[in-house]
């Protein structure tokens, strides 16, 4: 079982990712607790259970067949996402995954730094087009995002941003 930690932003300005490797990511949830969900990642499909948390979870994921994927999301329909992921370098060999949403979420964006260890996670200085920190909200993951909508006051926010 391995632990995922990360911190999630809403993006200001969105850097050019014109030239930067990027895959369309297809995420049905399944279950709440804990949370379950199958994804397609470019050509490659996944099983993930996640444990409850904000910055620090489990996670636990498993390769599944395009198959069971296509059976396990159904009719796509609620608790459902889709979004491209692009995978923008940043300084000190961590990666900005930066999510623009689709179909009922499209120009919504976000971006999320992985970490190693607590103390890199605390250290960690956003880029400047970095927005609002999202991380310790419960409303603005994905699950709940496909489950609730993006909640409103964050809407707002965004609204202000150069995106």
């Amino acid at each position: 079982m391995g632990v995922e930690r990360e911190r999630k932003f809403l993006v200001k300005s969105l850097p050019d990712v014109s030239k930067i490797k990027s895959k369309e990511i297809t995420q049905k949830y399944l279950g709440t607790e804990p949370e379950l969900r199958v994804r397609k990642i470019g050509e490659d499909y996944v099983i993930t259970k996640k444990g409850p948390g904000t910055h620090t979870r489990t996670e636990e994921e498993m390769e599944i067949s395009a198959q069971l994927f296509l059976f396990l999301e159904g009719n796509q329909g609620p608790m459902r996402i889709k979004k491209i992921r692009y995978y923008l370098p940043l300084k000190e060999g961590r990666l900005a995954e930066i999510d623009v949403y689709q179909e009922e979420f499209k120009g919504f964006y976000s971006v999320e730094v992985e970490f190693e260890n607590e103390k890199d996670m605390k250290s960690f200085e956003p880029p400047e087009w970095f927005g609002m920190e999202v991380t310790e909200r419960r409303d603005i993951t994905n699950y709940q995002m496909a489950k609730n909508g993006i909640p409103k006051d964050l809407l707002e926010i965004f609204e202000g941003y150069d995106v």
